[in-house]
């Protein structure tokens, strides 16, 4: 397949990684000199071109620019009617882009993260989007969506990535003051936690409560610092920070 990327950051260096080797023809853009650089002097599948390149050749299109460049960009190109378009700019709604790219009509949205590289990446999507299903869909979690709106919460609760980040930080700290090899404890509390997601099942049927109650033992460990977390009102800080998030989305 030739797939297109428009624009070149963080969000299209995973995805890129991701699918190079798997029989793809890739192109991107040099607007991020550094990582276009790298990309294609790493893989072979992997080319910089010009937009207007891009866009004439791409079979699919996944769009990865900032919100405020997205007119300016897009509205110089000229795409066909037969191409897919995925944008990971969730600022830009779908009418706007079908305006910007017509008359390509298969158009989607979806909600990438850098884990995408190794796998393992939930993307929500609206409409259903056949491409992403055959690009992406072995490897990730396709999550299809009954309206556009249902993206805005999914995108306020990646935000949770950095609190829990912080919180492993906390604990890794604590834990290098007690011990010798220092660099074990990162190692010990990543390989913890990875353990622990990996072995919960992705089917929706409550298993994150499933698993705290087998953390619950009356007087165990576990049980004594979620109490204690309880009484400090972390979990209600939680909850009111993704409250606040969603009122900055406009989220009702």
């Amino acid at each position: 397949m030739k797939i297109g990327f428009i624009g070149t950051g963080k969000i299209t260096n995973s995805c890129v990684r991701a699918l190079a080797g798997k029989g793809h023809n890739i192109f991107i853009t040099e607007r991020n000199v550094s990582i276009s650089t790298e990309l294609s002097e790493l893989f072979v599948d992997v080319n910089v071109c010009s937009l207007d390149f891009i866009v004439s050749e791409s079979d699919v299109i996944f769009l990865a620019l900032m919100e405020n460049d997205v007119d300016d960009v897009l509205s110089c190109l000229s795409f066909r009617n037969d191409q897919n378009i995925i944008s990971f700019v969730l600022g830009v709604d779908l009418d706007r882009l079908h305006n910007l790219c017509a008359p390509a009509r298969d158009i989607a949205i979806t909600i990438p993260l850098p884990m995408i590289e190794h796998g393992n990446c939930p993307l929500p999507v609206f409409p259903k989007s056949k491409a992403l299903e055959k690009i992406f869909g072995s490897d990730n979690l396709i999550l299809e969506l009954n309206a556009e709106t249902e993206l805005i919460p999914y995108f306020a609760a990646t935000a949770m990535l950095s609190t829990s980040l912080a919180q492993l930080k906390v604990a890794k700290t604590w834990l290098e003051g007690h011990l010798n090899a220092k660099e074990d404890a990162e190692k010990y509390l990543i390989s913890l936690m990875a353990g622990t997601f990996s072995g919960l099942k992705i089917d929706g049927k409550d298993r994150i409560n499933e698993a705290l109650a087998s953390l619950a033992t009356k007087g165990g460990l576990n049980a004594q610092l979620r109490e204690h977390m309880e009484k400090e009102g972390t979990e209600n800080a939680l909850h009111n920070g993704l409250f606040h998030l969603g009122k900055r989305l406009n989220l009702n």
